[in-house]
């Protein structure tokens, strides 16, 4: 079986969820003696690229063993990252998806990339849809207002029209039409969490959606066993990207309103906004306590949980699903997160870790000193987690390979059908 895999972004030159989920289930994929090839929108110079379409280019590669098409636009349009339409690569994609002849295409998801899809769709290539945050629903993908506050769906349209008045509703409008016709003629449509799915669900009632949850390789995750006294020094962490949104802001201020010297903050991870991360660096300041560790690889996830004590996830948006979160329980880590969307729904305050109302440094504080003050309510917490059940990446590949093939069967029979009809 030849598999497509689609996404707006990619390794090696992005590196969070969405692209994880996508490199561990192509891999898997190969792995069970499929065909894959990933394709995405992506930023380099434009130097890199040895091909050209008219305003596009393109340029192919391997990274760590899965063949990847790498293409963007020479002068990219200003409604690159909301659009669900654009002729100038209609064409490009409908060639691309002739030439390298699915059997499924699997969309990890649909920014910059919706031409391939709607070019599978019209070409009567099965796709699969696995939603990894609010994009089809949101053009500012995260579900939050002109104002900063937090929305719950578009409503219609409705919402949209009052709350993010910059879209016109003409292009609101389309752009949910588009994006209906796009999940219901999918021949399914995932979601990793049940928060998630109640969000699309509530917007398209009659959809068929099921829930998958992400799967972890543990190949490279290591158990905390640290077990901890009442005078123990405690390393807090938080590893992501280095966002607005992610909401380090609200770590930091929680945690530079402490006045606790045994505890510690690590902060790892990057971001594309430099202006962001340098006021994040100025509030931490000369703080002898908090600690910006960069990145980490893969082959690092491991060492960096085993060396810590509690990760925080302090989004102040819905997260649709945390794989930092499921690592960080893999290695017997507590969590801290906030609580609200699909993180919320994996942490039980008092059982593997806690939550905090959204954006409340305060009550984050409160939550921080509170371990600090007796670590050794970790060890409940430890014992906890170890009888949390944390899905593999081959569990999950292995759904999504009975999805595949169940699509795949259909297909033959339809194909029979038409045959034994003379059609």
């Amino acid at each position: 079986m030849k598999i497509l895999y689609l996404i707006h972004q990619f390794y090696p030159e992005y590196y969070t969820g969405t692209e994880k989920f996508v490199f561990n289930l192509a891999t898997m994929m190969q792995n069970f003696g499929n065909k894959v090839k990933v394709i995405t929108y992506s930023f380099y110079n434009n130097s890199f690229y040895d091909k050209k379409f008219g305003e596009i280019l393109a340029k192919e590669f391997m990274y760590k063993g899965i063949p990847i098409l790498a293409f963007k636009y020479e002068n990219p349009p200003v409604d690159l990252h909301f659009a669900l339409k654009d002729e100038r690569l209609a064409k490009l994609a409908k060639n691309i998806i002739k030439k390298e002849l699915p059997d499924i295409v699997h969309i990890g998801h649909p920014m910059r990339v919706h031409e391939l899809a709607l070019a599978s769709q019209s070409l009567n290539i099965p796709y699969v849809i696995t939603l990894t945050d609010f994009w089809l629903m949101c053009p500012k993908v995260n579900l939050i207002t002109s104002t900063g506050d937090l929305c719950k769906g578009p409503e219609g349209d409705s919402t949209c029209q009052s709350l993010c008045p910059e879209f016109t509703p003409q292009v609101i409008g389309q752009r949910l039409k588009l994006a209906k016709n796009f999940l219901f003629k999918a021949n399914v449509v995932v979601s990793p969490s049940r928060f998630l799915a109640s969000l699309f669900l509530k917007e398209n009632k009659s959809l068929d959606l099921k829930i998958v949850n992400h799967g972890l390789s543990f190949m490279n995750l290591k158990k905390n066993r640290k077990a901890y006294k009442r005078e123990d020094k405690l390393t807090f962490c938080y590893a992501g990207s280095l966002n607005y949104h992610k909401g380090v802001h609200i770590l930091l201020e929680a945690f530079k309103k402490m006045r606790v010297n045994h505890t510690f903050l690590k902060i790892y991870g990057s971001g594309p906004d430099k202006n962001y991360v340098e006021k994040m660096k100025k509030v931490a300041g000369k703080d002898s306590r908090i600690e910006f560790c960069g990145t980490y690889s893969f082959e690092q996830i491991g060492d960096v949980f085993e060396g810590i004590d509690v990760l925080i996830i302090p989004s102040i948006v819905y997260e649709s699903y945390s794989l930092t979160l499921h690592e960080a329980l893999a290695c017997n880590v507590p969590v801290i997160t906030s609580n609200i969307g699909g993180i919320a729904e994996k942490i039980s305050d008092g059982f593997n870790g806690y939550t905090f109302k959204v954006g409340d440094s305060e009550h984050l504080r409160i939550i921080i000193e509170t371990i600090a003050a007796d670590p050794e309510m970790l060890n409940k917490l430890k014992e906890n987690i170890t009888k949390i059940m944390i899905p593999t990446i081959e569990q999950e590949a292995y759904e999504y390979y009975r999805i595949y093939k169940n699509i795949a069967n259909k297909q033959l029979l339809v194909s029979q059908s038409h045959v034994s009809s003379g059609l």
